[in-house]
């Protein structure tokens, strides 16, 4: 998969979703996995506009990703946040995506390797991790692909927060009801409004 985004083989399919469902439905996943390894785990959102263009497959790949990450490398007791926020409100809106966690965080120096294929940090983690080390390499190129940006902040001991930016088109409730009319028939050569590949 990685390969297919270098070589930009990685078509993103934009529709209207509610986005605040999509990353609900993300953090739900996790509930079981929450309770089993005794972690507290929390959603907040703040949100004026929740129909957006986008690609719910991907946004939720990306959510999984960093979630997976907060529970791998924190402890029994640990508080995961998710929390997502609508930066503007205008038609062209920002979304703020993150992930906190009290885990047993990461060092300066690794930091600057977080987003590399294979990179991890081991020596801290009183536990064997189990993975491909690509987690953190796909999230980026999808955020990337999006036109968006990610960033980290973190310490070793105190936990780490990933805070993903994506510029997100926002959606009225009419033109989301006609983008699921039925295609027009091809002698018209209309293309749908919502196709932006």
């Amino acid at each position: 998969e990685i390969s297919r985004m270098e070589q930009g083989h990685i078509s993103l399919d934009y529709h209207p979703i509610d986005l605040r469902q999509c990353v609900e439905d993300c953090v739900e996943i996790f509930r079981h996995q929450a309770k089993k390894e005794e972690k507290n785990l929390s959603l907040a959102c703040d949100l004026r506009h929740s129909m957006v263009l986008g690609d719910a497959s991907r946004i939720s790949q990306i959510l999984n990703n960093l979630l997976s990450n907060a529970f791998k490398y924190s402890e029994p007791g640990a508080s995961i946040t998710v929390r997502l926020n609508e930066n503007n409100s205008d038609k062209h809106s920002s979304y703020e995506l993150s992930v906190q966690d009290t885990g047993i965080g990461m060092s300066e120096e690794f930091l600057q390797h977080v987003f590399e294929p294979y990179a991890r940090e081991t020596r801290f983690s009183a536990r064997s991790v189990v993975g491909t080390g690509l987690g953190m390499a796909i999230v980026h190129s999808l955020v990337k692909r999006m036109d968006g940006e990610i960033r980290v902040s973190s310490e070793l001991g105190h936990g780490s927060t990933f805070t993903v930016t994506l510029p997100l088109q926002t959606v009225t409730e009419s033109e989301t009801s006609a983008s699921m009319k039925p295609a027009e028939s091809p002698t018209q050569n209309e293309s749908s409004a919502f196709d932006l590949r």
